[in-house]
């Protein structure tokens, strides 16, 4: 693996002997890499930041794109922590660079719509639960339904569990409800290539 082409670097080569040590910064992708000079060639690794994960509700790190984190409002909402580490408020929750554009609204109990992406990630994660900050899991059910436009109608609901005919105890939905007001849903999306940050990071045609 190497340091993507087409755009912007910064590298800054620290000298050790005959091993030197290359730091790459893509500026225009929130990516930094390190490269280390191996008897074979060159070694790459990416470094982890803000760029590239996003924090979940409980403090986890998850691989980042673009993410949006869904609350009940903002006038609600207990956590400072939502609009953080590059998110930004877009209705009724926040979204990083990568996600501008779109906008959140909350239509009932428990039922959330986003517009403005390309739906769901394609690869990876896609949808996290609230989860409890203090570390005692998930606080409710999330499901998603996608448009052919790109529109996610987003359910949160109660957990409830059932007892079935072999003993075993299973989780299933129950009521909706709203997003806890110390917990956020967090969504993974695919952008459209022409939005803001897209825009913002394609390579400038050569001349």
């Amino acid at each position: 693996m190497g340091v993507p082409g087409n755009q912007s670097i910064t590298s800054i080569v620290i000298a050790r002997g005959g091993r030197p040590t290359r730091i790459h910064q893509i500026y225009t992708l929130g990516r930094t890499f390190f490269s280390y000079r191996t008897p074979t060639g060159w070694l790459y690794q990416e470094a982890y930041t803000t760029g590239n994960t996003t924090k979940a509700s409980d403090g986890t790190l998850k691989a980042a794109s673009p993410v949006a984190r869904i609350v009940t409002s903002r006038d609600v909402c207990q956590r400072a922590d939502v609009a953080e580490d590059g998110f930004s408020w877009c209705g009724c929750g926040t979204a990083n660079s990568e996600a501008e554009g779109i906008t959140l609204y909350r239509l009932d109990v428990g039922v959330y719509m986003l517009t403005g992406s390309e739906g769901l990630a394609s690869e990876g994660w896609q949808l996290l639960p609230p989860m409890d900050p203090g570390g005692m899991g998930e606080l409710g059910v999330v499901e998603a339904e996608q448009t052919d436009n790109g529109e996610l109608t987003i359910r949160l609901f109660k957990r409830k569990y059932m007892l079935i005919d072999d003993g075993e105890i299973i989780k299933t939905k129950g009521e909706l409800m709203d997003v806890p007001a110390n917990s956020w849903i967090d969504v993974r999306l695919d952008m459209p290539s022409d939005s803001l940050f897209n825009q913002r990071t394609s390579p400038e045609p050569e001349a």
